[in-house]
């Protein structure tokens, strides 16, 4: 390693530039290979687990795993190594977000675009397995789409060649690897991995990005694993009216408990994802029904699951065909701002004593209170609005790092995500990262490790949303936006009857709970429609069970795009009539500024004219006289002054290029006279 003030080299070649994220268990980083004068994102283990053979071990077998599939919809590993105390991988750099973070801010996708992204999935997966590979961890988080719409699988770290023997020391018979929510009922049994575990895997994330929610969720993972074996999901025109059957069917065949009831490989499934797109029948409708059977059988007859004794939930005689489930976490998808636990394999709480279960809450609420005061000192103290610098806040306390970001004016939203190299109660990152220009009134994600410690929910029954929000917020839960309502003589209009989780349940900090409203004949709840599309929003708005009649208002704002949803008229969360009028604030982009007079300006008062009002100059040179008045001046523009225009629109100016002085030249006239023959001199 070479090291510089300010500068950190790999093993003489990769230069640290940013830090990206953190991982389960490993930094990552934006770095250039020196050699090769290309960008790489290098992911560094973390030194405590750099001592651990067995996440050593894992960690290498990552780096072979994926260098041995070189594909275009695979993520590339170009290098690995030790340096100093611990080891890092040199990976292809993809710039653009993880389909996780599409998901948190879109909440769900159109059946087509789910199905143009999990094609190339299928794609990655397919080369995978005929390269005796199978993935183990299909989830949104692993799944990356480039700036350039090209979608990559990533981290092959607990992929396993076919039929490999057991690992030493890395597994244990009967042990599960994977994500819960994500991985197939024969991985939840701890079988032996196949590829149409995968393609389970697979159909998660197609529920997942059509519906906003997963199929299966639950309090723990040993909860969400025994209901991938025991129960079915949710049918999907359950929670989207509008879905085409043929993707229906699809997804459907996709979640078979059985794994021969599901599509043969991944190439049959990317060429049924191509019929759908292309209006074409796909084979998923004609195996539909032999599928509905098969799952039927599957759930009539189990096999239990190696999992503890103690896991969560019913018994097996106890378990209904068909199940309506508690969104009782939050999580890329769901809609709410909370998000999904990642796994960890913790023992279950439930029998644990409450003890400091009150200290806590009071802790909680003591950090809101204090948040909120500097919030509304902000608020009311006015300041300079330009941008600056996130603070870094990473590794600190949240209560210490929520601080400090709101000192700055920002708004924080706390995110759950569990991570064993830090403490918990620890900041895990933020979004955007620390370095990254915001300005005040800015909302940033912040990613905390939990507290263990649960706790009774409170009772917010009678209480208005707002109201229950800022209650439920001092214990560290948010209210799901999906909120439903119901007729109830016993509480007023606008209350709250019910939770789901119901009052005094076992609950944990950045937990989501659904909550039902009473409301009159025909009322509903106008849903929370910011961030979608216009025609997205509109037509949620515009669905059977709200029949609002949507007016669309266009509505400067420098911060939203052009075309998305800013808010409605009555506001998110109200409760109004079924059917009645609304408006819907749709962003129109940045205020248009008036282009300024520039003819007759120099060409650098013409340049900082035309950035300050921010627009962008494109200069070009016309030959004038030389000693013109014009030299150096602007001739013309091609958008005329006074006229409004979007900020970044190009305004070509013409400037003035003197031509070389003109060169003297002297004519010498010659004269020549004849004379005729005998010296006259006279005319011939």
């Amino acid at each position: 390693m070479n090291e510089q003030p300010g500068r950190v080299v790999i093993n003489d070649r990769y230069e640290i530039q940013k830090r990206l994220g953190r991982g389960g268990m490993a930094d990552v980083f934006l770095a250039r290979d020196l050699l090769l004068d290309r960008p790489v994102a290098i992911k560094a283990l973390f030194p405590e687990f750099a001592v651990d053979p067995n996440f050593v071990e894992r960690f290498r077998r990552e780096a072979q795993a994926a260098a041995n599939l070189n594909h275009p919809n695979i993520v590339g590993v170009y290098d690995w190594g030790k340096y100093d105390s611990t080891y890092f991988m040199a990976m292809e750099y993809v710039e653009g977000r993880t389909l996780a973070d599409i998901l948190r801010g879109s909440h769900r996708l159109n059946p087509q675009k789910a199905a143009e992204i999990a094609g190339e999935v299928a794609a990655a997966l397919a080369f995978a397995h005929r390269g005796g590979v199978v993935h183990r961890d299909i989830k949104p988080a692993n799944i990356l789409v480039g700036s350039n719409g090209q979608v990559k699988v990533a981290d092959f770290g607990i992929a396993r060649a076919l039929n490999a023997p057991q690992e030493s020391n890395l597994t244990q018979d009967g042990s599960v690897m994977g994500t819960a929510t994500y991985f197939s009922p024969e991985q939840a049994q701890g079988a032996q991995p196949d590829p149409r575990s995968d393609l389970y895997s697979l159909g998660v994330v197609l529920y997942e990005l059509v519906s906003g929610q997963p199929p299966f969720e639950g309090d723990n993972p040993v909860g969400i694993a025994y209901k991938q074996v025991h129960e079915n999901p949710k049918p999907l025109n359950q929670l989207v009216p509008d879905i085409p059957r043929s993707f229906e069917a699809i997804v459907a065949r996709l979640l078979a408990k059985r794994p021969d009831v599901r599509y043969p490989n991944a190439d049959a499934l990317r060429d049924d994802l191509r019929r759908f797109r292309q209006g074409e029948p796909v084979q998923a409708m004609g195996a539909a029904a032999a599928a509905a059977a098969a799952q039927a059988g599957a759930a009539a007859t189990v096999i239990t699951p190696s999992l503890p004794a103690s896991a969560s939930g019913p018994s097996t005689g106890d378990v209904p065909r068909t199940a309506v489930l508690d969104r009782q976490a939050g999580g890329a998808g769901t809609g709410g701002p909370g998000a999904r636990r990642t796994p960890s394999g913790r023992p279950s709480y439930s029998d644990r004593p409450s003890v400091g279960v009150y200290a806590a809450i009071a802790f909680v609420a003591l950090v809101a209170l204090v948040v909120g005061g500097i919030v509304l000192f902000n608020v009311l103290s006015g300041g300079d609005n330009g941008p600056f610098p996130m603070p870094d806040v990473v590794s600190v306390s949240l209560e210490e790092g929520s601080v400090q970001l709101t000192e700055a004016g920002l708004l924080v939203e706390p995110i759950i995500e569990e991570n064993p190299a830090f403490p918990e109660g620890a900041i895990v990152r933020t979004d955007p990262v620390a370095g990254t220009e915001v300005q005040k009134g800015q909302k940033v994600v912040v990613y905390y490790n939990p507290s263990s410690l649960p706790f009774a929910l409170p009772d917010v029954s009678g209480l208005t949303v707002e109201a229950a929000q800022a209650e439920l917020s001092k214990v560290g839960i948010t209210i799901d936006p999906v909120i439903a309502t119901e007729e109830s003589a016993d509480f007023e209009e606008g209350t709250i009857i019910r939770t789901d989780p119901p009052a005094g349940s076992q609950v944990e900090n950045g937990d989501v709970v659904r909550i039902v409203l009473s409301g009159g004949p025909n009322d509903v709840s106008v849903p929370t429609v910011t961030g979608l599309l216009q025609a997205d929003a509109k037509a949620l708005l515009e669905r059977e069970e709200f029949g609002f009649i949507v007016s669309i208002v266009e509505e400067k704002s420098p911060t939203i795009a052009a075309g998305t949803a800013i808010r409605t008229d009555p506001p998110a969360n109200q409760v109004v009539k079924k059917g009645a009028p609304i408006i819907l604030y749709v962003s129109s982009g940045p205020e248009q500024q008036r282009v300024p007079a520039l003819v007759g300006l120099t060409e650098a008062q013409a340049r900082q004219l035309l950035t300050s009002a921010g627009f962008v100059a494109d200069v070009k040179y016309e030959p004038v006289p030389f000693g013109s008045a014009t030299v150096g001046k602007v001739l013309s523009q091609t958008i005329p002054s006074g006229l409004l225009a979007d900020p970044g629109t190009v305004v070509t100016i013409k400037v003035g290029e003197e031509l070389p002085p003109p060169t003297t030249s002297t004519t010498t006239t010659t004269t020549t006279t004849t004379v005729a023959p005998g010296g006259g001199g006279g005319p011939p």
